[in-house]
Protein backbone atom coordinates (compact mmCIF):
# COMPACT_ATOMS: atom_id res chain seq x y z
CA UNK A 1 0.00 0.00 0.00
CA UNK A 2 1.45 3.36 -0.83
CA UNK A 3 0.93 6.66 0.39
CA UNK A 4 1.44 10.04 -0.14
CA UNK A 5 4.67 10.92 -1.37
CA UNK A 6 5.29 7.00 -2.40
CA UNK A 7 6.47 5.90 0.76
CA UNK A 8 5.15 2.77 1.88
CA UNK A 9 4.11 2.07 5.26
CA UNK A 10 1.50 -0.87 5.26
CA UNK A 11 2.70 -3.93 3.22
CA UNK A 12 0.36 -7.12 2.74
CA UNK A 13 1.89 -10.40 2.90
CA UNK A 14 2.30 -11.29 -0.83
CA UNK A 15 2.12 -7.27 -2.01
CA UNK A 16 5.44 -7.12 -0.41
CA UNK A 17 7.10 -10.47 -2.25
CA UNK A 18 5.59 -9.44 -5.54
CA UNK A 19 6.80 -5.70 -5.31
CA UNK A 20 10.83 -7.23 -4.33
CA UNK A 21 10.28 -9.67 -7.24
CA UNK A 22 9.23 -7.05 -9.60
CA UNK A 23 12.07 -4.33 -8.78
CA UNK A 24 14.46 -7.10 -8.90
CA UNK A 25 12.98 -8.07 -12.41
CA UNK A 26 12.99 -4.66 -13.83
CA UNK A 27 16.20 -3.92 -12.58
CA UNK A 28 17.39 -7.03 -15.12
CA UNK A 29 15.23 -6.16 -17.64
CA UNK A 30 17.23 -2.77 -17.95
CA UNK A 31 20.65 -5.10 -18.54
CA UNK A 32 21.71 -5.35 -15.55
CA UNK A 33 23.73 -8.61 -14.22
CA UNK A 34 21.91 -10.33 -11.86
CA UNK A 35 24.43 -9.43 -9.20
CA UNK A 36 23.94 -5.71 -9.16
CA UNK A 37 20.22 -5.95 -10.10
CA UNK A 38 19.30 -7.82 -6.41
CA UNK A 39 21.97 -5.44 -4.56
CA UNK A 40 20.05 -2.66 -6.31
CA UNK A 41 16.65 -3.58 -5.16
CA UNK A 42 17.98 -4.90 -1.86
CA UNK A 43 19.04 -1.07 -1.44
CA UNK A 44 15.30 0.05 -2.39
CA UNK A 45 14.33 -2.04 0.47
CA UNK A 46 16.62 -0.96 3.27
CA UNK A 47 14.01 1.48 4.36
CA UNK A 48 11.39 -0.94 4.12
CA UNK A 49 13.47 -3.32 6.08
CA UNK A 50 13.53 -0.89 9.09
CA UNK A 51 9.81 -0.74 9.48
CA UNK A 52 9.72 -4.14 11.36
CA UNK A 53 10.17 -7.71 11.51
CA UNK A 54 7.33 -8.41 9.46
CA UNK A 55 9.01 -6.40 6.11
CA UNK A 56 11.89 -7.04 6.98
CA UNK A 57 11.84 -11.27 6.91
CA UNK A 58 9.99 -10.95 3.79
CA UNK A 59 12.70 -8.52 2.12
CA UNK A 60 15.29 -11.18 3.60
CA UNK A 61 13.24 -14.34 2.24
CA UNK A 62 12.57 -12.49 -1.38
CA UNK A 63 16.53 -12.17 -1.73
CA UNK A 64 17.50 -15.38 -0.63
CA UNK A 65 15.10 -16.72 -3.34
CA UNK A 66 16.24 -14.78 -5.80
CA UNK A 67 19.73 -15.36 -4.92
CA UNK A 68 19.48 -19.27 -5.19
CA UNK A 69 18.23 -18.42 -9.07
CA UNK A 70 21.89 -17.13 -9.18
CA UNK A 71 24.41 -19.77 -11.26
CA UNK A 72 26.33 -18.99 -8.24
CA UNK A 73 26.54 -16.44 -5.06
CA UNK A 74 28.94 -14.09 -4.08
CA UNK A 75 30.20 -15.01 -0.88
CA UNK A 76 29.70 -11.84 0.99
CA UNK A 77 25.99 -12.17 0.07
CA UNK A 78 25.50 -15.69 1.17
CA UNK A 79 26.71 -14.43 4.82
CA UNK A 80 24.98 -11.78 4.63
CA UNK A 81 21.78 -13.04 4.07
CA UNK A 82 22.56 -16.25 6.63
CA UNK A 83 23.42 -13.20 9.55
CA UNK A 84 20.29 -11.58 8.99
CA UNK A 85 18.09 -14.71 8.98
CA UNK A 86 19.85 -15.77 12.04
CA UNK A 87 18.96 -12.21 13.55
CA UNK A 88 14.85 -12.64 12.88
CA UNK A 89 13.14 -13.35 15.97
CA UNK A 90 10.58 -15.91 14.80
CA UNK A 91 8.63 -15.67 18.03
CA UNK A 92 8.26 -12.01 17.43
CA UNK A 93 7.38 -12.90 13.83
CA UNK A 94 4.69 -15.71 14.47
CA UNK A 95 2.75 -12.35 16.32
CA UNK A 96 3.06 -10.21 13.01
CA UNK A 97 2.09 -12.45 10.83
CA UNK A 98 -1.60 -15.42 10.48
CA UNK A 99 -0.71 -19.05 11.13
CA UNK A 100 -0.70 -19.99 7.37
CA UNK A 101 1.35 -16.99 6.29
CA UNK A 102 4.08 -17.74 9.45
CA UNK A 103 4.61 -21.44 8.31
CA UNK A 104 4.98 -19.86 4.64
CA UNK A 105 7.85 -18.37 6.32
CA UNK A 106 8.87 -20.98 8.28
CA UNK A 107 8.86 -23.48 4.64
CA UNK A 108 10.49 -20.93 3.00
CA UNK A 109 13.18 -20.04 5.36
CA UNK A 110 14.08 -23.65 6.10
CA UNK A 111 14.62 -24.29 2.09
CA UNK A 112 16.64 -21.59 1.56
CA UNK A 113 18.88 -22.59 4.46
CA UNK A 114 19.46 -26.04 2.82
CA UNK A 115 19.78 -24.86 -0.73
CA UNK A 116 22.16 -21.80 -0.24
CA UNK A 117 24.57 -24.60 1.03
CA UNK A 118 24.34 -26.25 -2.34
CA UNK A 119 25.23 -23.40 -4.28
CA UNK A 120 28.64 -23.16 -5.54
CA UNK A 121 30.67 -19.51 -4.13
CA UNK A 122 32.03 -17.04 -6.29
CA UNK A 123 34.89 -14.58 -4.96
CA UNK A 124 34.43 -12.51 -7.23
CA UNK A 125 31.45 -10.20 -8.20
CA UNK A 126 32.60 -10.15 -11.90
CA UNK A 127 32.26 -13.48 -12.10
CA UNK A 128 28.87 -14.21 -11.80
CA UNK A 129 26.43 -13.79 -14.64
Amino acid sequence: MRIDGGFYMYWEYEELFEAFNEMYQGYRAEIMRSTEALSRTLGEFETTMNLGIFEKSIVMIAYGEILLTHSEVFHKSKEYLLKELDRLDMQQLKEKLSLEQFDDVITRKTLLLEKIEQKPIAYHLDTIV
